[in-house]
């Protein structure tokens, strides 16, 4: 085996040994023992989570009261929460400019009924009503599409009979609403919508519950998309069995669908993940709640559920990766807590949840960490310097690099020798390398301790003879002599 091929070896088996050693910090506190229900909609959003940066966001609710906070160190500490405005059950995305919009569900004292509102943190106009209802409208879902327009799904009660609907904002401006459930008896009543952007071609997906009595398979989950101002026609999952609880992932159209729900088709309440990676969630003897799930392709997925097979609340986990398959575990052994946990929500391996038995109630955090990170540079060697950015990417990203050179013998040249640069498949094959410019200058220069120019090159996912590379994770290597550094890098489709 080469030394090349052993070294993306070694760091396979390095990460793997340090996959599950995860972090755990306090967020907030509230009133509300489901300040960060329910799981129909997202309550945290990163701008870059598939390569994770520095800046988390999270929403609640504390009563009647819709709260704010932000990380900008990876989640170690957040900022004193700041009000929104009156509300519960809110939700969030980040835009590709960074962004904040967020969802929610208010009372209208006057007119007795609940509305859906929209504001955008970043601009100067107030919160939009976007239900405009007599009756009543709740549990909101957001996503936002690379046009910055808000796509918003919500539940309306027509007539006694809850009834799914959908608008847009771009802007202040917005869409035409529309009714987006459309299949069931005159009995049937419908819940929990959630809304993401997945592949082929940025699809706006909508999924939710359905009730229908009048129905032999009674118990329902629906599924309908958005594609060129036209919707598709409804998919359904039935069962006679209770199915409900739904969520998708969150996604801005980098991946194809996939989903998760409560289903007892096997007697028992328990967890079903549609699409993404095959298998996910796992039988147990108490009843599993409200799933949420975040997962890339074939190479990563984040499951989590509120559980009481214990005997108390508590969060499981099941996360998987491509090199070692599955994992799983629970919250309050993870990271010894002593009290109830409940109500998760998840980004990518960013999850939040409700902690405590009585009032004020923590929300928690913990980064169950990234395949593909910035900071998941491993090495022996940190005068070696290595980012990619955009990663995971679909048409080129840009690696940039740099090398320390120090050395008190000039003479040693090898200690001057150029850094080279390679792309590695999984199996440790060389698929791409890049000519790096030779350090001549320092030799002339005759300093001892020197920082080459950071210098980039541009990868657009192509092999050294220019033929494209299949969707999948590589690994960008910067060496020099025996020393290294290394970042996985993931090619979409």
């Amino acid at each position: 085996m080469k030394f090349e091929q052993r070294l993306v070896l070694g760091i396979f088996l390095s990460w793997i040994l340090g996959f599950c050693q995860h972090h755990y910090t306090y967020v907030s506190s509230s009133h509300s023992f489901d300040a960060t229900a329910f799981s129909n909609s997202h309550k945290i959003a990163s701008p870059d989570f598939a390569e994770p940066g520095d800046s988390i966001h999270v929403v609640y609710h504390s009563l009647d009261s819709i709260l704010y906070t932000f990380t900008t160190d990876h989640g170690m500490t957040w900022t004193i929460p700041a009000f929104i405005d009156i509300g519960n059950y809110p939700g969030i995305d980040v835009d590709l400019y960074g962004f904040r919009h967020i969802v929610w569900q208010s009372l209208d004292t006057v007119a007795g009924n609940y509305e859906i509102y929209y504001d955008c943190l970043d601009d100067y106009s107030p919160p939009i009503n976007i239900s405009e209802s007599p009756t009543n409208s709740i549990l909101p879902d957001i996503v936002v599409d690379t046009a910055v327009n808000a796509h918003i799904v919500w539940i309306e009660d027509i007539a006694g009979y809850n009834q799914i609907y959908y608008r847009t904002c771009q802007a202040g401006a917005l869409g035409d609403t529309f009714r987006i459930s459309d299949v069931g008896t005159a009995e049937a009543t419908y819940s929990f919508p959630s809304i993401s952007i997945f592949q082929p071609n940025h699809r706006v997906y909508a999924l939710w519950d359905c009730n229908d009595p009048g129905s032999y398979s009674p118990y329902q989950i629906h599924s309908r998309y958005l594609e060129d101002s036209t919707w598709s026609q409804t998919q359904v999952w039935a069962s006679y069995r209770p199915r409900r609880h739904s969520s998708l992932d969150f996604c801005h159209g980098e991946d194809s669908m996939s989903a998760c729900w409560e289903d007892s088709i096997s007697g028992n309440l328990e967890v079903f993940f549609y699409g993404g990676n095959p298998g996910g969630g796992y039988a147990t003897s108490g009843l599993s709640y409200y799933p949420v799930v975040s997962t890339v392709g074939s190479i990563w997925s984040y499951l989590f559920w509120h559980e009481d097979s214990s005997g108390f609340e508590d969060i499981n986990y099941h996360l998987y990766y491509f090199m070692t398959g599955w994992s799983s575990g629970t919250i309050r052994s993870e990271f010894n807590i002593q009290e109830p946990t409940r109500y998760p929500s998840c980004c990518g391996s960013f999850v939040i949840w409700t902690q405590g038995e009585n009032p004020p109630y923590d929300i928690c955090f913990a980064d169950f960490g990234y395949p593909v990170a910035k900071t998941e540079a491993k090495g022996i060697n940190p005068q070696l310097q290595l980012s990619i950015w955009p990663n995971p990417f679909s048409k080129s990203t840009v690696i940039s690099y740099s090398s320390l050179v120090i050395n008190d013998q000039l003479s040693v040249t090898n200690d001057l020798q150029c850094p080279a640069l390679r792309i590695y498949d999984v199996s440790g094959r060389m698929v791409k390398s890049f000519n790096l410019t030779s350090p001549a200058s320092l030799r002339e220069a005759g300093r001892a301790d020197l920082l080459l120019p950071a210098s980039a090159v541009s990868w657009n996912g192509t092999d050294d003879s220019g033929e494209d590379l299949p969707a999948g994770t590589y690994f960008c290597m910067l060496n020099r002599n025996t020393e290294f550094v290394l970042i996985k890098v993931i090619k979409l489709k």
